[in-house]
């Protein structure tokens, strides 16, 4: 295990720096799209949740324990409740072989997509500008993060240099096509996001409820929104999983990307700090 279990997960973290920072947003899509790659995860979603009724409710209902994890006083319980919730996700591929979401390669790489996630906001998102030192450090909480489940610690790569190299294996060998991540990627395609609002758990900040009751339920505000969803979400991939799963991405796309992600750095410190958090996060803030 790269992090000892009393690698501390607090204010003074790195990690809690970024982990509930609610520019999360825009690399959530991403990690979530990822996860449903392997394929692992992919029939596990199949035949174990509403995916294909409503595939973004089930990233609004996770969120609260996994960032819990991170920020709850009791972080480690937190922790061991969310790997138990996937204690009876198991199962048969197509190909015959067995699947179960607590085989530590799987649960590895469902966590893995969580700490890109995570650097990629500290990384493209935010003006801090992070040392070789921050992100080892930032490396090393994420382990942490991982030890809170419980589960086997065999996958865990040894340092920053080799979760790159093993998160790049996985991208080009491990991740395969299958109907879970057909219809993800189909349904970020379409013309209009879905009434995100409508979910119990959606994540909008103190003050804004009122505004996406009322806008989010509107087509006009769906269609408008997609595009951007679109952005984000296919940006965020590796070129390489962009191109194992043929999603089509263009110089257009990609200063369009750049540009996005340059306007939300400068715009970043005028939103209001309630704002700037996940509930949870704001909630281990204030206990802080």
């Amino acid at each position: 295990m790269t992090a000892p279990s009393d690698t501390p997960l607090d204010r003074h973290s790195l990690l809690w720096r970024w982990a509930g920072d609610m520019r999360i947003a825009f690399e959530g899509g991403a990690a979530g799209l990822m996860q449903t790659m392997h394929p692992a995860i992919g029939y596990g979603l199949i035949e174990h949740s509403n995916f294909f009724e409503d595939p973004v409710d089930r990233v609004f209902r996770s969120l609260p324990g996994i960032l819990g994890t991170v920020y709850r006083a009791d972080g480690a319980t937190t922790g061991i409740a969310v790997r138990d919730y996937h204690r009876a996700i198991k199962g048969d591929m197509p190909d015959g072989l067995r699947y179960h979401a607590l085989n530590p390669e799987t649960y590895w790489w469902a966590h893995a997509t969580f700490q890109r996630m995570v650097d990629r906001v500290a990384t493209h998102w935010d003006t801090y500008k992070l040392t070789d030192a921050d992100s080892e450090q930032l490396y090393r909480e994420g382990c942490a993060w991982y030890g809170r489940y419980g589960v086997s610690d065999a996958p865990v790569p040894v340092d920053r240099a080799a979760f790159e190299a093993v998160f790049t294996h996985y991208c080009t060998e491990v991740l395969e096509p299958n109907p879970a991540s057909d219809y993800l990627i189909s349904f970020i395609n379409r013309r209009a996001i879905p009434d995100m609002a409508a979910s119990p758990y959606f994540p909008a900040p103190p003050g804004l409820n009122p505004v996406t009751d009322r806008l989010l339920p509107m087509r006009a505000t769906r269609i408008a929104l997609a595009p951007p969803m679109r952005l984000t979400i296919f940006g965020g991939l590796p070129e390489a999983v962009r191109d194992r799963f043929k999603i089509r991405w263009t110089r257009t796309d990609d200063r369009a990307y750049r540009t996005f992600r340059a306007g939300v750095r400068r715009a970043w410190p005028l939103v209001p700090w309630s704002w700037r958090w996940h509930e949870e996060a704001r909630n281990g803030w204030n206990r802080a």
